[in-house]
This record gives structure tokens, C-alpha cells and sequence, in this order.
């Protein structure tokens, strides 16, 4: 996680960080990604410690490069499969994640691909928010849930070779707006699912503000960065 300033140009309602941390999830680990509103008069460091308390994971180790680092979860089988459950939306934003596989798809040599698998109603089963125990059920699921505090949004990552998994919520419970613009006090969702498939895709934060991996909320941004890019095309480089 980095500890760098919030930026300016985020009003005090959209002040947000970004963290990783581990949990265990029936033996197995999972990476887990936290995008959390920083509540006034908390720092960066305090919000995301609560956030990834709230989910039951320890704070993992910050990258160690200016572009967006990996987490270690690397796609053996692609495309990856990524289906969307409306139940409960706070906005319409099936279209809005589909954007983003379609960016993270579409970097020139690369051969990463992210595809959607249509709607489901399955709760995202890796999510501890969702009902009953936490779940590897083998799809890649996207959905809504009344997270703790002011959490944005979660990811949950499975490293299990062939068998990886990557589910991921957004809250219910905080302001959302669509269209990729900034609007004071409320968040683009697409920006956000943008940086949360960069996750997804195996890539952690970056240093640089130029990155969509930045670990805070710079207002609305829906296009790739070229350290994103070059994240991804090493990640998956094309032919390989």
C-alpha cells in the first residue's frame, strides 16, 4: 500500500486509498484488494487498515516499482470469464464492466483477455458479505453488497493455477455516478471497476498518478495508462 499525499483534486468526500492483504479462504490464500473512502480526519494508512480488518485479511507487502506491480495471479486458461449479478445495483453498470474487460483486452501485444459471461444470480461466492461461508466455486463473479464502513469496492483473488478465481463487489452504500464523469462528492463506477479488473488481471498499485493502478481516487478516468500497458503486455506478452 502507498502512503503518498491524497491527491489535490479529489473533494473531501472522494478522498479514497487503495490496499492489498491475505486471508485464507478453506485452506487456500487469497490476495484481497480494498478501495476505501478515507473518512475525515483519518489518514490513508488508518482507513485501509480498518478496511481490510473489516475483511478479515493482514496487509500484504507495497510494490517496489513506479508502474503497477503483480500480485502473483497469473491467467493459465484465458479468456477470463467474468459474470455480473444486478441484484440490488446501486447503478446500471453491467454495460460499464464490460467496457473495462474490453480496455484490459485491447492492449496491443498482449494476449490477456477478459470476456463477459452474461448475467448471473449467483452472489459473488468468494465475497465474505455475501450469504453463508466464503465459497471457491470456480467463477468469476461481479456483484453489489452492503459493505462495511466506506468501502468502494472488494476483490477477492484464488491462486490455483488452472483453477484461479476472482470475484468482486460493490458497495451499496456509497454515492455512485455513471458516464465516466467527475461529479463532486459521488464516484464513477466504471473508474473504479477499471482499477479493480487491473486486479483481476494479476497487476497491484503503482506509484505514478499516470497509472489507472494508482491506489487513489484521481476523479473519473476510463483508458489505460502506458505503464498500465506495459504492465500487462509483460504480464501476458503476446505469442508467448
Amino acid at each position: 500500500m502507498l502512503l503518498a499525499a491524497l491527491p489535490a483534486a479529489a473533494s473531501a468526500a472522494q478522498r479514497t486509498a487503495s490496499a492489498t492483504g491475505v486471508a485464507k479462504v478453506r485452506g487456500a490464500t487469497a490476495l484481497v484488494e480494498v478501495y476505501v473512502q478515507v473518512q475525515p480526519g483519518e489518514t490513508a494508512r488508518e482507513a485501509t487498515d480498518a478496511a481490510l480488518a473489516d475483511q478479515g485479511a493482514r496487509r500484504a507487502a507495497p510494490p517496489t516499482s513506479g508502474g503497477p506491480g503483480v500480485t502473483g495471479l497469473v491467467w493459465d486458461v484465458l479468456p477470463v470469464v467474468q459474470n455480473y449479478n444486478p441484484t440490488g445495483e446501486a447503478v446500471t453498470a453491467e454495460s460499464l464492466l464490460e467496457a473495462t474487460q474490453a480496455t484490459w483486452s485491447s492492449v496491443p501485444r498482449s494476449d490477456f483477455e477478459m470476456v463477459s459471461g452474461g448475467t448471473t444470480m449467483r452472489c459473488p461466492s468468494i465475497v465474505q458479505e455475501c450469504r453463508g461461508p466464503q465459497r471457491i466455486d470456480g467463477f468469476n463473479d461481479v456483484g453489489w453488497a452492503r459493505l462495511a464502513r466506506g468501502t468502494l469496492g472488494v476483490t477477492w483473488s484464488i491462486i490455483n493455477g488452472s483453477a484461479d478465481e476472482a470475484d468482486m463487489a460493490l458497495s451499496t452504500r456509497v454515492p455512485w455516478n455513471t458516464g465516466c464523469t467527475t461529479v463532486p462528492n459521488s464516484f464513477d463506477v466504471q473508474t473504479v471497476l477499471l482499477h479493480e479488473n487491473g486486479h483481476v488481471a494479476g497487476l497491484g498499485h503503482a506509484e505514478s498518478t499516470a497509472s489507472v493502478m494508482y491506489p487513489f481516487y484521481q476523479g473519473a478516468r476510463c483508458s489505460l495508462g502506458a505503464l498500465d500497458q506495459q504492465a500487462i503486455r509483460t504480464l501476458y506478452p503476446a505469442g508467448a
